[in-house]
């Protein structure tokens, strides 16, 4: 049987890449194109869903690991032995290094969808051969900290430990300990990552040190003589109130921490800081672990916790959806002398945008981040725009090594220029959405980015109609004055009409009228209303549509509540009608405020237009759900 020979791990990185860069360059030194000049970008297409803003890490580790894309004669060899490469592309590996440059955004800087995060210059066979080890590292270092920033802001300045070694990979535990420490969390407790980067590290004992005791009083003795009054008790092994006991029993008032890993987190902690209380040691502090995430810390606010021990959660993926960065081709040269030329992917849901991108960022007075931006060779800088990359090598050689704590201190500075809607944990849209910006031309231009919605002014949503809402023809009437002194402010106005089918032998609608002989639920299932033609799904006398440029029929047969989920009068989606037109901002009016104007709007984030809620122009079911949905609009990111 014919065994193949493990060969030791080397400190060159020219082996960390597919198989298909190599063949790719095989061609392109056969054809001499591989010496072309070309231009390369990282980006995503967009967040994890869910998620408002991501931060970028791993620019420290992979600046290093570029200059060690190089290869021996044995790797060399190996690459012909398996048919990867010709003798041509051997020897230009034999003398490879990257020699090109390479722009970033500073590690610890916010991102969105369509940021140009990172970009690559060079010759195209130098370049190419990059792809895997530049997303390997920062997919995953970027996932991770994207994660563990969520995690900060929900421990609400609270420390957070990093402890996720023993669920991954043995060196993505050191990265993920990087990762996470540049976000924000205070320490990790993997050592390899302390002596490497610097960060602090902590840990005391597990529940084996207690069971290998004859009792847990010896055991919290043994730790305490070791470590110190000021060190950090498990008390939950047995009985977490006996625990408690005899933590302070041992140590004695002055007892630095405790540590719960199991139970009602919420509960435990409650009682934990009553008995210490009551037993005098009103310093110390209680430490909770146990599958914790932004969403479990959030949950924890109110508990009397006073640091958290994050493992799973943040080190795999249980806890953090990939970052799901591309490293694309944007322009290119046909000759080694010859000019670039924009290239892009046109594929459904993979489309790019050519040409070699110079981001900009704009700040408010009081240094909120408003908008971010690019242009490509020709277009004039924003007005008062900041550039984003920072040179980072040049030649080949690394010029950008910001230190761990500045790192750390730049991440904290880029959280705090977003507003407390976009750092809330809960499910939303992208902040942002990264565009073109406009040339000084179209700058000067009139013609308006913004949308005005109209949605579902109909005579059976007024009163009088079968689900009239209180208000409504006065918000009708309002619209209306709005539409005759601001029509011409938007680019769109586009109003919304449910148009269901007729009840005709049972039809339901799919279930959106109540069934014959049962009453609505008035949650999934509802009276008749709005059927398609009929006098209900008029809009209201008194909304003047003159200025509607888009009329959008929704629920045709299905239930519908967002506008987002209909067609204009030629069959084209609400979406692609407003991308059409240029729009960028979009603002809702319209009823119901708890209904479909919340889900239009939400669906309007999710679409990655700015949204307003014109304040007055709306009117909902009840109080209580109306500002239940306007909390849920803003945190979602729409201005109210």
């Amino acid at each position: 049987m014919t065994t193949t020979r493990e060969r030791p791990v080397t400190d060159r990185t020219g082996l960390l890449t597919d198989r298909y860069e190599l063949t790719m360059l095989d061609s392109w030194v056969r054809d001499g194109s591989a010496e072309n000049a070309a231009v390369f970008e990282v980006f995503a297409r967009r967040l994890p869903e869910g998620r408002r803003y991501g931060v970028l890490a791993g620019l420290g580790r992979l600046l290093p690991l570029v200059e060690s894309f190089t290869y021996d004669a044995d790797e060399v060899a190996w690459l012909q032995e398996q048919g990867v490469i010709g003798e041509q592309t051997a020897s230009y590996l034999r003398k490879f290094r990257f020699r090109g440059d390479i722009d970033a955004y500073p590690e610890g800087d916010l991102y969105f969808p369509g940021s140009p995060v990172l970009t690559v210059r060079g010759t195209l066979g130098e370049c190419v051969v990059l792809e895997t080890l530049v997303l390997s590292v920062l997919n995953h270092d970027t996932a991770i900290a994207s994660a563990a920033a969520r995690m900060v802001t929900a421990a609400e300045g609270r420390p957070l430990i990093e402890m996720g070694g023993r669920r991954t990979h043995e060196q993505a535990a050191v990265a993920t300990a990087r990762a996470a420490y540049l976000a924000g969390f205070a320490s990790t407790s993997n050592l390899a990552a302390g002596r490497r980067y610097g960060i602090p590290t902590v840990g005391t004992a597990a529940h084996a040190f207690t069971l290998a005791h004859e009792s847990e009083e010896a055991a919290f003795r043994s730790q305490v003589e070791a470590l110190g009054v000021g060190t950090t008790l498990l008390v939950d092994t047995y009985d977490t109130a006996e625990g408690i006991r005899t933590a302070v029993r041992v140590a004695g008032t002055g007892l630095g921490a405790v540590r719960i890993d199991s139970g009602d987190l919420a509960d435990e902690a409650a009682r934990a800081r009553a008995l210490l209380d009551e037993l005098g040691a009103t310093s110390t502090r209680i430490v909770a672990t146990s599958d914790l995430d932004e969403f479990v810390i959030t949950a924890l606010a109110d508990a009397p916790i006073d640091g958290y021990g994050v493992g799973t959660r943040v080190a795999t993926g249980s806890g953090h959806p990939t970052a799901s960065m591309v490293y694309k081709l944007v322009a290119v040269s046909d000759t080694v002398d010859g000019p670039l030329r924009p290239v892009s992917k046109k594929s459904k849901d993979k489309v790019s945008l050519g040409g070699h991108k110079t981001a900009w960022r704009e700040y408010d007075a009081a240094g909120l981040l408003v908008r971010e931006s690019f242009t490509v060779p020709g277009d004039p800088a924003p007005a008062g725009a900041r550039p984003v990359q920072v040179p980072v090598m040049r030649g080949g050689a690394i010029v950008h090594r910001p230190g761990i704590e500045e790192v750390r201190a730049f991440t904290a500075a880029a959280l705090r220029s977003l507003p407390a809607e976009a750092l809330s944990v809960a499910a939303g849209a992208p902040y942002l959405t990264v565009t073109h910006a406009p040339t000084e031309e179209e700058s000067t231009m009139s013609t308006p980015t913004r949308a005005l919605i109209v949605v579902d002014v109909q005579n059976d949503f007024v009163e009088g109609g079968s689900l009239g809402v209180t208000g409504g023809r006065d918000v009708a009437t309002r619209i209306s004055e709005h539409l005759a002194t601001h029509a011409g402010d938007y680019a769109v106005i586009a109003a919304s009409r449910d148009w269901h089918h007729a009840p005709v032998d049972g039809e339901t609608n799919s279930g959106h009228f109540a069934a014959p002989g049962e009453e609505p639920d008035y949650v999934s299932t509802w009276p008749v209303h709005c059927v398609s033609d009929g006098p209900g799904s008029d809009y209201a006398p008194e909304l003047v549509t003159d200025a509607v440029t888009h009329h959008v029929r929704k629920g045709q047969g299905v239930p519908a509540y967002s506008a987002f989920e209909g067609v204009t009068d030629d069959g084209s989606a609400l979406a692609d009608v407003l991308r059409a037109a240029g729009v960028t901002d979009v603002e809702i009016s319209g009823i119901a405020t708890d209904y479909c104007v919340r889900a239009t709007a939400l669906d309007a984030r999710r679409e990655g237009f700015a949204v307003r809620l014109l304040d007055g122009l709306h009117a909902g079911v009840a109080p209580e759900t109306s500002e239940a949905a306007v909390r849920e609009m803003a945190e979602a990111g729409v201005e109210v």
